[in-house]
């Protein structure tokens, strides 16, 4: 069967997305181990039935709703390629403005022979990990109750050589953190749909995705409360934290910030123009 074939028959099952030739083009790139500019410029090459076999496996799954990221077990973020699967929230692109303004915020500390920082919800790793990469100054605690996350951000740290700066535990939020680590910065992207809303969602996110990993509780609050009212004794006296929130939740992040003490609080938004990013600092 040729490339070109494959494609179109990819285009002809999947329904469920906007880029069929494109999701196609990923898979047929993945099983034969090339990039999607050999696809391009390779249609008429016959693949290996056994191969074929393979790629049409994926696609029956991507027909019915299942997450491609979940297919191809891997997703790109901040120029690298993560390790993904299934039972562990899929990375998304916006997490990236999580990072840009962390390390806008950590910029006057790069070169401290020992910033700490500390994630509550590792997930894929792709926060520490991309951290740790930016700043070789840097070392990271991060928690999760997932196991299989836990598992999955140990595999991504030693493929990201950062396995030696970032320490990997299974707590809820500061349960087994000693108090007598300060931390100069505490952040996550912690579950933030109102649980009302999850039945919503796209099919992919609500029948594969964890909905651990999702639900925020009543208002979707639930976990920015918990680690504001918990965080004081961990963070260092100039320390801040960095939060992802969803599209419409920056004022009432930042409320529960100068509630407990963080009265320095400011909002970034993303490309579209919606909340994505609340930032809390004690001083």
């Amino acid at each position: 069967m040729k490339i070109k074939d494959i494609i179109n028959y990819g285009v002809a099952m999947i329904k469920n997305t906007e880029s069929p030739s494109l999701e196609t083009q990923m898979m047929i790139a993945k099983v034969i181990e090339k990039d999607r500019l050999y696809i391009m410029l390779n249609l008429e090459e016959d693949i290996d039935e056994s191969k074929v076999e393979i790629i049409k496996t994926m696609i029956d799954k991507r027909k019915n709703s299942y997450p491609l990221q979940y297919i191809l077990g891997e997703r790109e973020f901040w120029g690298m390629d993560f390790k993904v699967s299934e039972g562990v929230l899929i990375p998304r692109q916006d997490t990236e403005i999580l990072i840009e303004e962390t390390l806008k915020k950590l910029n006057d500390h790069k070169h401290k022979s020992n910033l700490k920082g500390f994630e509550i919800g590792v997930g894929s790793g792709i926060i520490s990990i991309t951290l740790l990469k930016e700043i070789e100054t840097l070392t990271m605690i991060g928690v999760d109750i997932n196991d299989k996350a836990i598992e999955l951000t140990k595999a991504n740290a030693l493929k990201h050589e950062v396995s030696d700066r970032l320490c990997i535990l299974n707590s809820n939020l500061f349960e087994k953190i000693n108090k007598e680590n300060q931390f100069d910065f505490i952040i996550s992207n912690p579950p933030y749909i109102e649980t009302k809303v999850i039945d919503s969602l796209q099919e992919d996110i609500k029948q594969h995705e964890p909905k651990l990993a999702l639900d925020g509780g009543e208002d979707g609050l639930d976990f920015y409360r918990a680690i504001i009212e918990q965080s004081k004794p961990y963070i260092s006296s100039e320390g801040f934290i960095a939060f992802e929130i969803g599209y419409n939740q920056g004022e009432a992040v930042k409320k529960i910030f100068v509630e407990n003490g963080y009265p320095n609080v400011t909002i970034a938004k993303d490309l579209a123009g919606f909340d994505r990013v609340v930032i809390g600092m004690i001083i």
